[in-house]
């Protein structure tokens, strides 16, 4: 008789974290010394895992084997990873979680080669997947890539509707919190309901995860962050905070501020400042505790499980993050 398949630990700190890296490394090893150094470092500077353990902590509403998770959430973790190194290098980021990026490092050049070779590792980590999951996690890359054109396409757009914006952190960067809620519901077997009610969870959570995470580009602590401050208002990429209090005052200082490129630091400060005492910091503040609570009204539909606990305080703790 053949064993049943191991199952992953769901909590924080049972040591599924070091399985998912593992497998990362594992995943994007190459004989190229520098395609291998460049991913390594994307690697340990990738962040908390956030999206893999809201796969993990979602597919404990139902049963799935260990190792079928781990791939999922090592195939999600690659592409969130390639599409902050595309980030950074469309922004031209010099630093990522308080060290050198990647692009500020080797190039531009470089920097690109080495993103599009952990989406081509994410792919190949897939293939061992159900094609179902393969086409979601496909789907998801393509909306990506299209959210991010469209921020591109909108920089020192002063007339940005605020809406508008909403429906890109949407595109580019909810799709990567729903995903792994909708996929880890799915591989663990759940009803087709539970699976809308954890996608939908997912989605509003990311969106009032970014709206934050933009708040503390104005109001956030440079030496946190791991960042400077000011740095989305010098590339021209407004948040919902500066698109409200710009559209207070569409001809006024900020909007003159805003409107041409290759702003100082003192005039940066300057915009900061402006949309701080404008109120709009503080109506965005209650946009993302809406998407908070709609997050949660997601969570109050579905029975009792193991992550449902980690899933609701990671919502309670997106408005107060300080990095």
């Amino acid at each position: 008789m053949s064993s049943p398949p191991e199952t992953v630990p769901l909590s924080s700190d049972s040591g599924w974290a070091a399985r998912l890296d593992d497998a990362m490394h594992e995943a994007v090893a190459t004989r190229d010394p520098d395609l291998r150094r460049m991913a390594g470092e994307l690697i340990r500077h990738g962040g908390k895992r956030l999206r893999p353990r809201l796969l993990f902590l979602s597919a404990s509403l139902g049963c799935a084997a260990g190792e079928l998770l781990v791939d999922a959430a090592t195939a999600i973790e690659l592409v969130h990873v390639a599409s902050l190194l595309h980030d950074d290098v469309m922004d031209g980021a010099a630093t990522r979680r308080g060290a050198p990026s990647v692009n500020s490092r080797w190039g531009n050049t470089d920097a690109a080669a080495a993103g599009t070779h952990v989406l081509a590792c994410a792919m190949a980590v897939l293939a061992r997947l159900p094609q179902a999951a393969v086409a979601a996690v496909t789907e998801a890359a393509f909306t990506v890539c299209s959210g991010q054109l469209r921020e591109t396409e909108h920089v020192y757009d002063t007339a940005l509707g605020a809406d508008d914006h909403v429906e890109i952190l949407r595109m580019k960067t909810a799709t990567l919190f729903e995903l792994p809620c909708r996929l880890g519901a799915e591989l663990a077997g759940c009803d087709p309901t539970q699976v809308r009610a954890l996608s939908r969870f997912g989605r509003e959570l990311g969106i009032a995860f970014q709206l934050t995470d933009d708040l503390l580009d104005l109001v956030g602590d440079a030496a946190n962050l791991g960042k400077p401050t000011g740095a989305d208002l010098r590339a021209g990429v407004f948040s919902h905070a500066v698109l409200i209090a710009l559209r207070q005052q569409p001809n006024g200082r900020l909007a003159a501020l805003l409107r041409h490129e290759n702003l100082t630091a003192a005039e940066a400060a300057e915009a900061a400042a402006l949309v701080c005492d404008s109120g709009a910091v503080d109506v965005t503040r209650e946009l993302a505790r809406a998407h908070t609570d709609r997050a949660a009204a997601a969570l109050a539909e579905l029975p009792c499980f193991p992550g449902r606990d980690e899933l609701a305080d990671l919502a309670g703790r997106t408005l107060s993050r300080s990095r």
